[in-house]
């Protein structure tokens, strides 16, 4: 029984909802939990709207960031940290000098 569930939810995610995109830096499972994430906040958001409207409109932003990421497959923080994290090419040695030891 869970086997056929969880067979039928990676068939439904394989499909359009989880499409490749050539700019995704996300993996499927970040991409997968990000989107189940994303569902909770944004309905919590949602429905404390008017009791802490503030904090709502914080969970609101917060979990549609995380379902656009989950649908597209692309980070902008990701891809930053990714391009700060980067190593600088080395610098060359040639040095215009020359010593001579006698």
């Amino acid at each position: 029984m869970n086997n056929q569930i969880i067979d039928t939810l990676k068939e439904s995610f394989n499909g359009p909802l989880l499409q490749e995109n050539p700019d995704a830096n996300v993996s499927k499972s970040e991409r997968i939990i990000s989107l189940g994430t994303g569902a909770f906040i944004l309905f919590n958001g949602i429905t404390n709207i008017f009791s802490h409207p503030l904090i709502s409109l914080g969970k609101i932003m917060i979990g549609g960031s995380l379902l656009q990421r989950g649908l597209t497959g692309y980070c902008p923080l990701k891809s930053a940290m990714e391009d700060s994290f980067e190593t600088p090419a080395p610098l060359p040695l040639n040095s215009p000098q020359t010593y001579s030891v006698s």
